[in-house]
């Protein structure tokens, strides 16, 4: 584990970017009511992956409901989901290789250049 926080931070950044990528796709196909949903469609990241959330536990506590689909225990029945991120993530995929492969070289060369070293193996000591 390398502790360079402006790498981490480049990392992340990437991982960020190529999750955006994902985001208008989504938008086009989560289904509209009030459009609360679809505006709640956002990107996070951490230096490992990308993520898309949709919803947040006050405003849009149903994001959930509509994407995987419930039970309701009333009735019996499960309703159908619409996933939108998951139909989504196929229709966005080259840009997110194009975009992460950029990045991820990009951030090699300026670790490469800073570190003196192509590759890490085992634990990296100053």
């Amino acid at each position: 584990k390398i502790k360079d926080t402006e790498l981490s931070k480049e990392m992340k950044a990437v991982s960020k970017e190529a999750a955006e990528q994902v985001v208008p796709y989504a938008k086009k196909r989560v289904p509209v009511q009030t459009g609360r949903l679809r505006g709640s469609i956002k990107a996070e990241s951490t230096r490992r992956y990308g993520r898309i959330k949709a919803g947040t536990a006050k405003q849009v506590p149903y994001a959930r409901a509509i994407h995987t689909g419930r039970y309701i225990p009333s009735t019996g029945k499960r309703t159908k989901g619409t996933p939108f991120i998951r139909k989504a993530v196929p229709e966005a995929w080259p840009q997110i290789i194009e975009v992460f492969t950029k990045g991820m070289n990009r951030i090699a060369k300026d670790f490469e250049k800073k570190h003196g070293a192509t590759r890490v193996v085992g634990r990296y000591r100053k």
